[in-house]
């Protein structure tokens, strides 16, 4: 492996780190602004921050396959090819990657309150795969 692919992939490890500890900051922050005028402004902001620590979690995934087998391109088979190389351990990616994908073609505000109950699992699932891949990086 090339010194510049192992920089690459540990540039995008903190990325993602960057990402993942915006997201469980306005997660924390959140919680006490239910009642608070502008809970739906820190609500959508729960819903990007999630979008974009996906697509970086995925942008990771797919760096990480690249330099240990091919390139993968399309965001079900990157998750497909992340499950074989034990990655990610359930199904719950898909259910991510199609909610990722409804928010930002469609807006509601059923589905924004919805979202932002099931992204506290998706966080714990996102910083779980972070504990995977820094060990696997580790590794290389």
């Amino acid at each position: 492996m090339s010194q510049a692919g192992l920089e690459s992939i540990k540039q995008k490890l903190s990325n993602y780190e960057k990402a993942l500890a915006s997201l469980d900051e306005i997660l924390e922050k959140i919680k006490s602004k239910r009642d608070d005028e502008d809970y739906k402004i820190y609500r959508d902001s729960v819903i990007k921050r999630f979008e974009y620590s996906l697509e970086v979690a995925r942008k990771l995934m797919s760096k990480y396959i690249e330099l240990v087998d091919k390139k993968v391109n399309g965001q079900k088979l990157v998750l497909k090819k992340a499950f074989e190389f034990d990655l990610i351990e359930d199904k719950i990616w898909f259910i991510m990657i199609d909610d990722r994908n409804i928010t930002t073609h469609e807006y509601s505000e059923v589905l924004a309150e919805e979202l932002v109950k099931d992204i506290y699992l998706y966080a714990k699932r996102l910083r779980e795969f972070h504990d995977v891949i820094a060990s696997k990086i580790d590794e290389l």
